[in-house]
């Protein structure tokens, strides 16, 4: 009876361990910077209110996320975000589904930095609700590439996207 007992126990712990593998492999950071574009859409991409464990993996714990914006004044202004005020940020939409898609983008690489310009389209509950340029920096790390920050800006009807950043 206790050799059953500490069989079982050892399944579950070995179960247990995979799942913790599965998810890991499933955060796992991107090993190029042309895979950077597509896991950053993953962790954006589904519910707004989602658990961001793989987003918080593919930023460095200083990242900053950069919203660039014109005011009403015409002025621009930013807003400086860290990585868990993002996640604040768009959790309070609640369940609306996200879907960010990385449209086209350009790499520029030295050494174990990357610069990555990014044309974006996101999406809310199926209907786009902003499309505009990223700018990524990255690093390379142990384990892959983690991104540094992001600054952003939306296009707008005064500020429409440049041809060269379209597909």
């Amino acid at each position: 009876m206790l050799r059953i007992s500490c069989i079982v126990i050892l399944a579950g712990a070995l179960a247990g361990g995979a799942m913790a593998q599965t998810k890991e492999a499933a955060c796992a950071l991107p090993a190029e910077p042309a895979a950077i574009p597509a896991a950053i859409d993953a962790a954006i991409t589904g519910p707004a209110d989602k658990e961001r464990a793989c987003m918080k993996a593919l930023f460095i714990p200083e990242a900053r996320l950069i919203v660039v914006a014109i005011g009403a004044d015409g002025a621009p202004s930013y807003t400086l975000l860290t990585v868990d005020d993002w996640i604040a940020r768009v959790k309070t939409r609640g369940h609306a589904l996200l879907e960010e898609k990385q449209i086209k983008f350009h790499t520029q690489r030295f050494g174990s930095i990357v610069h990555l310009w990014s044309t974006y389209a996101l999406n809310s509950d199926g209907k786009q609700v902003a499309r505009g340029i990223n700018s990524i920096q990255a690093i390379k790390e142990k384990d892959g590439w983690r991104v540094l920050g992001i600054a952003w800006q939306a296009e707008s009807p005064l500020l429409p996207l440049p041809k060269e950043f379209l597909p």
